[in-house]
């Protein structure tokens, strides 16, 4: 009988915790962090301000959790979108392949209406107001995905020196951020001839410029071929 009430209460305890997080995520995202309030998250996950102490050590820590959470689950889908993509590719990966499978990856998961525009919404506000610790974002998000992404492009493009592998990854992914931003700002309508209406020709025209930039930079690099049948 005792065993069972631990368990009960165990399972309750499981519980309050993901409801916090559940409504933190959608009200910092939504309000950012300074308008969101403990007792916003506690009123509506329906619990009481203690909860939020007792779990998470206050609301420094339940934001940082709850990015960690969001941040986890972005990094993982890229990590294994990338990897997928070049392990089904083999031998025949090109810069291409790999272009637009980190094209792919890095906006998958924005393409969600609901939980899409929440990731984008909690990123862009913390890139324009910093609350996350910088060893948060960068070693646990950052950096474990350009690792993955370097790795994979040193296949296709070995000629090219690592700093210069990193800066290219760098270029692509603010030519992806913008992407993003496009669609966003212009979702209620653009003339035609300013911005493409669908997100596909943005990303092809990304795809295209980027592997010409890639090439440029890595000699020897011929974009429609394996790495191992370019000439050196």
């Amino acid at each position: 009988m005792v065993e069972t009430q631990t368990s009960a209460a165990g399972q309750e305890t499981t519980e309050t915790r993901d409801r916090i997080l559940g409504v933190a995520e959608r009200l910092f995202a939504r309000r950012g962090y300074e308008a969101t309030s403990v007792r916003d998250i506690t009123t509506e996950a329906g619990c009481n301000v203690a909860a939020v102490n007792y779990h998470f050590g206050g609301k420094e820590n339940l934001y940082v959790e709850t990015f960690r959470g969001l941040l986890g689950e972005l990094r993982d889908l890229r990590i294994r979108r990338i990897r997928f993509d070049m392990t089904e590719a083999g031998t025949s990966a090109t810069v291409e392949t790999f272009v637009e499978s980190m094209a792919n990856a890095f906006l998958e998961p924005f393409v969600d209406e609901a939980r899409g525009r929440l990731l984008m919404a909690f990123v862009s506000r913390e890139m324009v107001d910093r609350h996350l610790p910088a060893e948060v974002f960068f070693d646990e998000f950052i950096r474990p995905v350009l690792d993955v992404a370097h790795e994979q492009l040193s296949v296709v493009a070995p000629r090219l020196d690592p700093m210069t592998a990193r800066l290219c990854l760098m270029s692509l992914v603010g030519q992806l951020l913008h992407v993003l931003r496009a669609q966003l700002m212009f979702s209620s309508g653009a003339p035609a001839d300013l911005v493409p209406a669908d997100l596909k020709s943005h990303v092809d025209h990304v795809v295209r410029f980027t592997v010409g930039g890639i090439c440029a930079c890595a000699v020897g690099c011929d974009p429609s071929r394996p790495s191992e049948e370019v000439t050196p």
